[in-house]
Formats: C-alpha cells, sequence, structure tokens
C-alpha cells in the first residue's frame, strides 16, 4: 500500500515537483520501516546469568579441596512486587520491556555463580543444592563442613534504548554468610557491591547479559578475596 502511493506521488508530481515528491516517498519508506521495527519487537529479554571471571582467581590459602563446603540457594530480598524482574529496556517513547532470568530464578542463579567461584578457587564444593533461610536452628549436619548462603539485597540491569545511543547500567548487592554445619552456628557475614555503565550504539540481549553477569561475578570475588573472608574460613576449618 505505501509503495503505491510513493510510486502515485512521484508520477503525478511532474517535473518541478519531483524533489517534493521523493521527500514525501523518503518519509513514507521510513513509516514503513518504523511500523515493521515496532512490530517485530520482543515482548521480554531473556539473560543466562553465570559467573564470568572479571580478573585471575588466585587460588584459596587453604587447600579447601580437603573439605566440603555447601552452597545455599539465596534469598531474594529485593523491594519489588516481582522477583523474577531482572531489569527493563526503556525505549524512547517511554514504554518498557522486562529482562527476566533465561533458565532460573535469579535465587539459584547467583547462588550458581557463587558455587563455580568457589570451585575455581580451590575449594571442594558439594553437589548438593541446598534451601536454607540463614537461621542457625535450620542448618542440617549433612551439609558438609561449612555452609554458604546469603541474600540478594538489590540486583538490576536496564538499558535506556535512544537514537544514536544507548545506555547500558547494571548494579547489585549481595551480603554472604558462613556457618559451621556441626555446631551450627554462623561465624560471618560479608556484604559486597558492584555497578557498571555503558554506553554504546548497538543494543543486544548479549550486552544486558555481559553488565549484569559483570557486576555480579565482581561482588562475589570481592567478598571472597577480602582478607578476612579468607582468614574467617581458615579459622573455623582448623577448628574442625
Amino acid at each position: 500500500m505505501i509503495a503505491e502511493n510513493v510510486a502515485a506521488t512521484v508520477a503525478a508530481s511532474g517535473k518541478y515537483g519531483k524533489l517534493a515528491a521523493l521527500r514525501h516517498a523518503g518519509m513514507l519508506v521510513c513509516l514503513l520501516l518504523l511500523v515493521l521495527a515496532m512490530g517485530c519487537a520482543p515482548k521480554l529479554y531473556n539473560v543466562n546469568m553465570r559467573y564470568q571471571p572479571t580478573k585471575v582467581i588466585k587460588p584459596a590459602v587453604t587447600d579447601g579441596r580437603k573439605f566440603s563446603l555447601t552452597v545455599a540457594s539465596f534469598i531474594d530480598r529485593r523491594k519489588m512486587e516481582d522477583t523474577l524482574l531482572l531489569g527493563r529496556v526503556v525505549k524512547s517513547d517511554g514504554s518498557s520491556i522486562p529482562i527476566l532470568p533465561k533458565y532460573v530464578k535469579a535465587a539459584d542463579a547467583v547462588a550458581a555463580a557463587l558455587r563455580e567461584l568457589l570451585i575455581q578457587s580451590g575449594y571442594g564444593v558439594s553437589p548438593e543444592k541446598a534451601v536454607w533461610d540463614l537461621q542457625e536452628n535450620t542448618i542440617r549436619p549433612d551439609w558438609g563442613t561449612i555452609l554458604v548462603g546469603g541474600a540478594i539485597e538489590e540486583l538490576d540491569v536496564t538499558c535506556l534504548d535512544t537514537f544514536p545511543r544507548k545506555r547500558y547500567t547494571a548494579k547489585t548487592r549481595v551480603t554472604l554468610v558462613f556457618a559451621d554445619v556441626q555446631k551450627k552456628r554462623i561465624f560471618y557475614r560479608v556484604t559486597s557491591e558492584s555497578s557498571s555503565t555503558l554506553d554504546h550504539v548497538i543494543f543486544s540481549e548479549e550486552k544486558l547479559e555481559n553488565e549484569i553477569n559483570g557486576v555480579l561475578s565482581s561482588a562475589m570475588e570481592k567478598a571472597l578475596e577480602g582478607p578476612e573472608t579468607g582468614r574467617q574460613i581458615r579459622e573455623a576449618l582448623k577448628k574442625q
């Protein structure tokens, strides 16, 4: 329909109106492309949350392979109605498209990221995926030597999708809780956070994924590489 209007406009314009007709034709073509783009816009975006190293991981001072750590699913404490959400892509007209984790809930994805970091740091980590409410009286004796759980205080990735710049922002804040399983005692807590901003001319799910994984991984690394965290773990293992 739009193509027919373009042809009719050019034919009827004559010699002197050809320039104006071509401008009109260009506007119609742009309108067609805009309609097509809007029709193809997704209803949501999915990102694969995982541990994505931001630096070279130093081996743990203690030979953690001799001991069993169990990682529990995190508690999601974000102050929002729908904790399935990771954020939104905001368009120039003010409309937004939700961003969700691809395979699992955020709480399980964060626990999986921590588990992978602990393994790469040299600790022996149990394959069991414990469910723990961070209370000492609910610690089970079969959860190994040290139980590591935690809470998501903040976890968000957003993209302001405008022309010509796309601005990606991501932030996270997590609390890790370490407990002596046999004594059913929490011996250490640490809170860590990270944030990032990226300006780019291209929008993609991959960039959303890289930003959220980057801040999550960085926050986890900061929590574990701190000297106090290593000292607390070593002291707990010595008492076993």
